[in-house]
């Protein structure tokens, strides 16, 4: 159980670490935002990861993937948000700094608490790679007959790296020194990330045609 601990620990921070939808939201909500909209994101994105880890632990993983009509409306649902949530990005007013009408100092836009959580909740479980990530884990690492003590700690482990890994992320992304050093290009981040997203989302739309 040990092994499987930390081998399931490695398996998750690498695929955390790998550029994504939950990538892209957290760094845009950072950049974009705040430092407290970067951390309410990252908390939206691990709560979402405690939701897979319930469906997959109660066996309907298996279910939701096997069902075409399902995991297509998941699919489908989620590529609409990515692509809207770019869309935000590029019509942001970070975006939009180069305008003439529009005073260098445009501060920076808002969202709340919620609206930042809800962001990084619904990127996440709307994004069906993420159900089969979860299902390959539980195929692989974690058997039917593991403990459910050993399934609690396992999903622990998993919302743990997660919300570390991205919290961590926020912090340098929002640190002064790295801030003033990206402030010159945000309106050209604002752009990358909205493409980016909207680039996941006609991916994930067209993925398994």
């Amino acid at each position: 159980m040990i092994t499987q601990f930390f081998s399931l620990g490695l398996i998750v921070l690498l695929g955390a670490m790998l550029p994504g939808p939950d990538f892209a939201i957290v760094t845009k909500n950072t950049l974009l935002h705040s430092r407290r909209s970067g951390l309410w994101t990252t908390f939206g994105v691990s709560c979402a990861i405690l939701v897979h880890m319930s469906y997959c632990v109660l066996g309907l993983a298996w279910v939701i993937t096997q069902s075409l009509l399902f995991f297509s409306l998941i699919k489908y649902l989620g590529a609409l948000y990515l692509i809207h949530l770019g869309m935000q990005s590029l019509m942001s007013k970070q975006a939009q700094a180069w305008a003439p009408h529009v005073h260098k100092s445009t501060s920076k836009t808002q969202i709340s608490k919620a609206q930042s959580f809800r962001q990084g909740f619904l990127c996440n479980l709307l994004n069906p790679k993420a159900t089969l990530f979860f299902l390959a884990i539980f195929t692989v690492i974690i058997k039917p007959n593991t403990p459910l003590v050993w399934k609690i700690i396992y999903t622990l482990e998993i919302f743990c790296i997660t919300l570390l890994w991205f919290s961590s992320l926020t912090w340098i992304l929002s640190h002064a020194r790295v801030k003033k050093m990206l402030e010159k290009a945000e309106k050209y981040l604002a752009k990358i990330l909205g493409v980016c997203l909207i680039g996941f989302g006609i991916a994930l739309a067209i993925v398994g045609r």
